[in-house]
């Protein structure tokens, strides 16, 4: 449970700041900040006269958030033994 917990505050972590730093990105570092997306949002799915409901969901990711992300795991894989081990 803790390995999971720690895995996961590692992996949010990273794609917070990566998102920070792939979106003040300029000049010569620019190319963190290119980034793909994805998203389906397939309209209404229930609509009554009182009631709109829709699903949908959308990804957007940078080239910075890849870059921690890689950090991240590399950092849970030599840290975490270590880590949960030293109770």
């Amino acid at each position: 449970m803790k390995k999971t917990l720690y895995m996961i505050l590692l992996l949010a972590f990273a794609c917070v700041v990566g998102g920070f730093i792939g979106s003040a990105a300029k000049g010569p570092v620019a190319w963190l900040g290119k980034s793909a997306g994805f998203s389906f949002e397939p309209g209404n799915f229930l609509q009554t006269d009182v009631l709109s409901l829709t699903f949908g969901i959308s990804f957007n990711i940078n080239v910075a958030q890849i870059i921690l992300v890689i950090i991240a795991v590399f950092v849970y894989y030599k840290t975490a033994p270590k880590l949960i081990a030293a109770k």
